[in-house]
C-alpha cells in the first residue's frame, strides 16, 4: 500500500504489487488488509489466490488504518477507549533488484508492540521514522499528556523497539513530520485553544518548528509569525511532501493558501525557508495526495464541508489558477480521492457510488467512470456503511460493505480487474488515508 504521503516513499504496506519487469517467475501479487463494518477483526485478502487467508481480532468494528513508509508495517487506530494502536506486520518483504522487485510472503502477525494515548490522531512516516501523534484531551475536560511517540521503523521487528516520546507543550490537533537527519517539523499548539477559557477557539496549530531531536531538542527554524504570511499556518490541516518540499493545507483569506516549506544546502549550512502559495479563489484545502515520483499534489478544496472539488498543486508554481480546479460531477463532496503510483492519474469515489479516473496533466480530464459500489454517505462518522478506496501502484481497490465484495480496477488500461467475495461487510482498506 502506498497510502501517507511519507508512506508514498516506501512500498505498498497493506498491499505489494511486483514490477512488472520480474524475470524468470510470475511476481507475487502480495496482501490486501481490510477491516469490516459490523465486526471487531481485521481480515487479509491474498491477491494471488483470491482467499481470505488470516484475520485478527480487535477490539471494535471497523478500525481505521495508516500505512508504514517501506511497505511493511499499517498501524491500527482500534478505536478503544484507551486510545491504543497497534502494528500489523503484514509479512511482506520486499527486496529490489534493480529492474525488478521481488516479493516474498512470510505469516502476518499482529505485534505485541503498542502505543497508548489520549486522542490518536495524525499517523506519519518517512526518512525511516514513524511518528504517532496524540492530540489530548480538551483542556476544558481535563488534564492530559499530549505528545508524538517517534519510532525506528527498522526496530519495530524486535522484541523492544527503539522509541523516542516528544511531549507537546500543550493539547493541539497537531502533526510531528520527520525530516531526515533527525530533524523533525512540530506544530506548535494554538495558544487561544491551549489556554482553555475560549471553547471556540480551534485546537488546529497556526505555525511550526523544525526541531533537531536530542535531550534539549534545539530548534533548528520557526515558521510561527502570524504578521508573515510565508512564516505561519493558520488553522493548518492537511500535508503533503513532493520532490523534498513540504506542503501545508491553511485557511483561506489574506495572508492564506498552502505554506511551502523547502531546504537548501546541506549540513550545518542547510536553512529552511517557506512561502505562502496562494489559493485560486475563497476556498481551501484540508488534505492533500501526493507520490514520490509525481510533481503534483492533489488535495480536497471547499470553503465549508463537504468540500465539492478537487484542487492540483504545483509546489513550484508561482501561483494556482482557476484551471487547476476540478468540480465534482453534481456538486458532490470530493469525499475519497488517491492518485496513482506515479502521480499522474487520480481515482475518486464518490457518494453516488462511482469510481472516477482523472488525468492531471496538462489538464484535468476525465478518463473512465465505473459504476464501483451503490450510492453511500459519506459524511465524516455516518452510521451505515461506507466503502472505502485505495490506490496501490496502477491499480485502485474499492470496497463494497453492502455486497461483501472488493473490486479492483486498473489506471492505465481503465478497465476492471478483480472482483473478489469476501463475506462479511469489508470497508475500511489499508491503503486509504486514515492519517
Amino acid at each position: 500500500m502506498l497510502f501517507s504521503r511519507f508512506a508514498a516513499a516506501g512500498l505498498a504496506g497493506c498491499l505489494l504489487v511486483s514490477a512488472a519487469f520480474a524475470h524468470d517467475h510470475a511476481p507475487l501479487r502480495g496482501r490486501l488488509v481490510f477491516a469490516d463494518h459490523e465486526k471487531p477483526v481485521i481480515r487479509i485478502l491474498d491477491l494471488d489466490s483470491g482467499e481470505v487467508t488470516h484475520s485478527f481480532d480487535v477490539p471494535k468494528a471497523n478500525p481505521s488504518f495508516a500505512g508504514v513508509s517501506g511497505g511493511r508495517y499499517v498501524v491500527v487506530k482500534t478505536g478503544d477507549e484507551a486510545g491504543t494502536l497497534r502494528i500489523l506486520d503484514t509479512g511482506l518483504i520486499a527486496e529490489s533488484h534493480g529492474d525488478h522487485v521481488d516479493l516474498d510472503k512470510a505469516p502476518p502477525k499482529l505485534l505485541d508492540f503498542s502505543v497508548k494515548g489520549d486522542r490518536p490522531a495524525h499517523v506519519l512516516s518517512g526518512h525511516g521514522q514513524l511518528a504517532l501523534f496524540f492530540d489530548g484531551l480538551r483542556p476544558w475536560e481535563g488534564k492530559s499528556k499530549p505528545k508524538a511517540v517517534l519510532v525506528a521503523i527498522d526496530s519495530l521487528g524486535k522484541d523492544k523497539p527503539a522509541v523516542t516520546v516528544w511531549p507537546s507543550p500543550a493539547p493541539q490537533h497537531g502533526i510531528a513530520v520527520p525530516l531526515g537527519n533527525r530533524q523533525w517539523l512540530m506544530s506548535i499548539p494554538n495558544p487561544a485553544y491551549a489556554k482553555g477559557d475560549d471553547r471556540s477557539a480551534s485546537s488546529r496549530p497556526n505555525g511550526f518548528e523544525v526541531l533537531e531531536q536530542g535531550k534539549d531538542w534545539k530548534r533548528v527554524a520557526l515558521f510561527d509569525d502570524a504578521a508573515k504570511p510565508d512564516a505561519s499556518c493558520k488553522l493548518f490541516h492537511g500535508s503533503a511532501e513532493a520532490r523534498g518540499r513540504h506542503v501545508f493545507g491553511c485557511a483561506e483569506g489574506e495572508g492564506g493558501g498552502l505554506l511551502v516549506l523547502s531546504k537548501a544546502g546541506n549540513g550545518a549550512t542547510a536553512a529552511w525557508s517557506g512561502r505562502k502559495l496562494g489559493y485560486p479563489d475563497e476556498r481551501r484545502v484540508s488534505a492533500l495526495k501526493s507520490r514520490e515520483s509525481g510533481r503534483q499534489l492533489v488535495g480536497n478544496y471547499g470553503l465549508k464541508a463537504p468540500y465539492d472539488a478537487l484542487l492540483r498543486v504545483d509546489p513550484e508554481a508561482k501561483d494556482l489558477k482557476i484551471e487547476d480546479v476540478l468540480a465534482v460531477p453534481g456538486g458532490q463532496a470530493a469525499c475519497q480521492f488517491e492518485l496513482s503510483g506515479n502521480g499522474s492519474r487520480l481515482a475518486n469515489l464518490t457518494p453516488d457510488g462511482k469510481l472516477r479516473i482523472y488525468e492531471l496533466a496538462p489538464a484535468w480530464k476525465e478518463l473512465a467512470a465505473f459504476e464501483a459500489v451503490p450510492a453511500f454517505d459519506c459524511a465524516y462518522g455516518a452510521k451505515t456503511p461506507t466503502p472505502s478506496l485505495a490506490v496501490i501502484g496502477g491499480n485502485a481497490f474499492v470496497s463494497d460493505p453492502t455486497n461483501g465484495r472488493i473490486r479492483e480496477y486498473h489506471l492505465d488500461t481503465l478497465k476492471q480487474g478483480l472482483d473478489m467475495p469476501v463475506g462479511g461487510m469489508p470497508a475500511n482498506l489499508a491503503g486509504s488515508d486514515a492519517g
